[in-house]
């Protein structure tokens, strides 16, 4: 299956990169809000959001609080559910080491930003998260994935794809 996408965007730091017309163009996070234009217009194109967190473990908190928490922001800008697909373990807010039990904050003083994210729908936890799954719901293949809900990115033309890796990176990391 081709992937017809007008945008790519990458959280790297504090800096967004995108993929227009082939060209990698450095953005500005000032600019990335131009992500949600008529992110409710379908007109326009869809927009996609593709949410990973690949490291495991209470010790690894960060990386799941940082995929709930841009799953919250992305939801509040206005991009549709259907149109969110999340890979994360899912083993931190029912850790027992966890003091706030069912609830992950991405900050000291922090909202649960675990609320609300279907957990019974997450697209892809535990093993299911893996570079092989990725890759086909990126690429829209079904028939390639080997678990977790069946949720692919269905792109066309015009549509955006929003990407957020939180992780250590490194090689292999992804990989399994």
């Amino acid at each position: 299956m081709m992937i017809h996408v007008a945008g790519i965007f990458f959280i790297v730091g504090l800096s967004v990169i995108a993929a227009v017309e082939g060209r990698n163009v450095l953005k500005l996070p000032s600019e990335a809000s131009r992500f949600f234009d008529n992110a409710v217009n379908d007109s326009v194109g869809a927009r996609w959001a593709v949410l990973l967190a690949r490291s495991s473990g209470y010790w690894n908190y960060r990386h799941q609080a940082d995929v709930c928490h841009a799953y919250q922001l992305l939801r509040k800008g206005g991009l549709k559910d259907e149109n969110i697909i999340v890979f994360m373990y899912d083993d931190i807010a029912y850790n027992q080491e966890n003091p706030r039990r069912a609830v992950i904050i991405n900050s000291p003083a922090g909202e649960d930003v675990y609320k609300g994210v279907p957990k019974l729908r997450q697209d892809y936890t535990g093993d299911d998260v893996n570079v092989h799954n990725f890759l086909a719901v990126l690429l829209g293949n079904k028939t390639a994935l080997t678990g977790g809900s069946g949720k692919v990115v269905g792109t066309g033309p015009n549509d955006h794809i929003f990407i957020f890796y939180s992780d250590h990176g490194g090689p292999g990391v992804l990989g399994k």
